[in-house]
């Protein structure tokens, strides 16, 4: 075993290396170079020097002299910490008088491009376009420079970009809420252009300010409601006999609540009247909403609105907001697409699984029933039909029929097709326009407050444009429901059926009675007890859709006659409707619905051309 040697250092070599460090590391004084300026212009008042500035110059440091102050610009295309460019220019304010004079050295510029930090302006104007096009997050701009082959800036170049970007866009990150009040009354005129977006009423509440209910103060006591349209949106309101109603969330990164009212037309497209942020969603601020419309109403000079139905979810916030504006004599349309869904989670409690299917089917057929009246008594034959279905006491169908009539029969019991004609039964269209609203107007990202009301007002000014009437992908508000190709196939195939249809006239119009589905005709018997409802069973209700009840107006427009199948509650228009047309001459089909054999339906796409001579088609 050897033992290594304990490491030795050399003194004397040390200190020979400190001492030559010490020599080295002397500061060598650089002979400072003198600057010769040159009189460039001179301005009558500092605006204007300061305005002739370029951007390529960068404030350094200020004198003041006798003369008056001088302020030093550099070259800030050459980096701070380190050698400068040789031209600069300084302002002279001169002590006895308001004007200023430019100085600029003799020397030109002598700076190195390729040293120049920061973003290319091409890749910053590249970064903005894509930012637009909905490409906001840094590593997907990446990908996209690359593919277009551009210069490429570090990761963190692009993170910085994007939050001087977002700054210029959108402003600062925070808002008071007198700057908010300000906002607010920086855009409250009505404006010329019928597509720009406006505020037609805001409401902004502080702490010292008293209430008008106790049940709208929170913990911070500050509140805001601000309604954001358009005069074209106002416009399509004003031709509106129902509104939707609802709000959504995950837009503003503070909580707040949006809220969306809107109007659907006859082919069942979603019409919005504008867009309202609150602090909350209670019946205050639905109520505000609500009287938002009448007040623009009132600006673009139109009568208020009378609107004769509402189509919600079950919140009763929205009921009361609407109430409180509009009156009572109206009808509260429950959205069967939520109320479905309710009754899907809680029938599943069912022990009997055959039976939960049953009772589902049953609500299903209640559903479509074509009237007040018919749904009073058909609902009341389904408490009458599954408690004496319940002979053995089963708890769990109980509970749900208690559930079933308190919720769906007295509370809530708006979601049957028949409570008002041209209206739809669910909340659906409303519900996809907030969908479009995260995908295409926020991009699924959450702003700050002060952003949205510049993203809001976007989304306002692109509704307006969209149902703009000389676009040509405008969405025009439909005032009559559009015949399809394919209803046109089926109407025709219809008339040209052998059904024995039974007409009955009076002084104004024709009722038809129509056999349903394959039946061919209607026995006396039957119609009978169709037009007497005399059901004693629920089964006897649903043989009820056997027989369907069309009203032609006499010497009116055959396209506003009506009918109680689900189709025309659905789409305010059927195969009866045009068919009945078809069959007496009021109209005809076009050729292209003839091409389709009776009994086959239409296939998707367009028809098929013809095919040359001599083959067989």
């Amino acid at each position: 075993m050897v033992q290594v040697a304990q490491y030795e250092s050399d003194l004397s070599d040390e200190v020979v290396e400190e001492n030559n460090d010490l020599n080295q590391n002397k500061k060598v004084k650089k002979k400072k170079r003198s600057k010769h300026w040159v009189k460039e212009a001179t301005f009558d008042n500092a605006e204007e020097a300061e305005e002739s500035v370029e951007n390529i110059w960068s404030k350094q440091y200020t004198n003041y002299t006798d003369h008056g102050r001088r302020v030093y610009y550099r070259c800030n295309k050459a980096k701070l910490r380190g050698p400068q460019c040789s031209a600069s220019i300084h302002l002279l304010y001169h002590a006895d008088s308001d004007q200023v004079t430019v100085y600029k050295t003799e020397g030109e510029h002598d700076h190195h491009d390729e040293k120049v930090r920061g973003i290319d302006e091409n890749v910053k104007k590249c970064i903005e376009e894509l930012y637009n096009d909905g490409i906001m997050k840094s590593k997907q701009i990446i990908r996209a420079l690359q593919t277009r082959k551009m210069k490429m800036p570090t990761l963190i170049q692009i993170k910085n970009y994007l939050v001087q970007y977002k700054k210029k866009k959108y402003g600062l990150h925070k808002i008071s809420l007198g700057e908010l009040e300000q906002w607010c009354e920086g855009n409250v005129e009505v404006p010329i252009d019928e597509n720009k977006a406006f505020v037609a009423s805001y409401k902004i509440l502080y702490d010292n300010e008293e209430y008008e209910d106790d049940e709208d103060i929170e913990e911070d006591g500050n509140k805001l409601r601000i309604f954001i349209s358009s005069v074209r949106l106002l416009n399509i309101a004003s031709m509106s006999s129902h509104f939707h109603a609802d709000a959504t969330y995950k837009l503003v990164w503070q909580g707040f609540p949006v809220l969306i009212v809107g109007t659907t037309d006859f082919n069942k497209a979603f019409h919005p009247f504008g867009l309202a942020v609150c602090s909350n969603e209670k019946t205050k601020d639905f109520e505000f909403i609500f009287n938002s419309i009448q007040v623009g109403m009132q600006k673009i000079n139109k009568d208020l609105l009378k609107p004769t139905a509402l189509i919600s979810d079950a919140a009763g916030a929205i009921k009361n907001g609407f109430t409180n504006i509009f009156g009572s004599s109206y009808n509260q349309i429950m959205c069967w697409a939520h109320m479905k869904r309710k009754v899907n989670n809680r029938v599943c409690q069912i022990d009997d699984k055959h039976i939960a299917k049953e009772i589902i089917e049953d609500i299903e057929m209640l559903q479509l029933s074509n009237s007040t009246e018919v749904f009073k008594l058909a609902s009341t034959l389904f408490i009458k039909k599954w408690n004496m279905n319940n002979k053995q006491k089963n708890e769990s169908i109980l509970d749900f029929m208690n559930y079933f009539h308190n919720e769906w029969l007295k509370t809530n019991d708006g979601w049957y097709e028949g409570i008002q004609v041209y209206t739809p039964s669910t909340n659906n269209a409303l519900e996809a326009t907030n969908r479009t609203i995260k995908d295409d107007g926020t991009f699924r990202e959450r702003h700050i407050l002060s952003r949205f009301l510049t993203i809001a007002s976007n989304i306002v000014n692109n509704w307006s444009i969209e149902r703009d009437i000389t676009s040509i992908n405008g969405k025009i508000f439909a005032t009559e429901p559009t015949i399809s190709l394919e209803l046109w196939t089926l109407s025709y195939q219809w008339a040209k059926s052998t059904k024995d249809i039974i007409c009955i006239s009076n002084d104004s119009s024709k009722i038809y009675y129509i056999p349903a589905r394959d039946l061919q005709s209607i026995s006396q018997a039957s119609l009978n007890k169709y037009k007497n409802k005399t059901w004693s069973t629920f089964n006897q209700f649903t043989k009820s859709f056997d027989i369907w009840c069309m009203e032609m107006d006499n010497g009116s427009d055959w396209r506003k006659s009506k009918c109680n199948c689900p189709g025309f509650f659905k789409n305010y228009i059927c195969k009866h409707v045009v068919g009945m047309a078809i069959r007496l001459k009021y109209c005809k089909p076009p050729p292209s619905a003839k091409t389709v054999p009776i009994g086959e339906k239409r296939k998707r796409g367009r028809p098929a051309k013809a095919k040359p001579a001599l083959l067989v088609q």
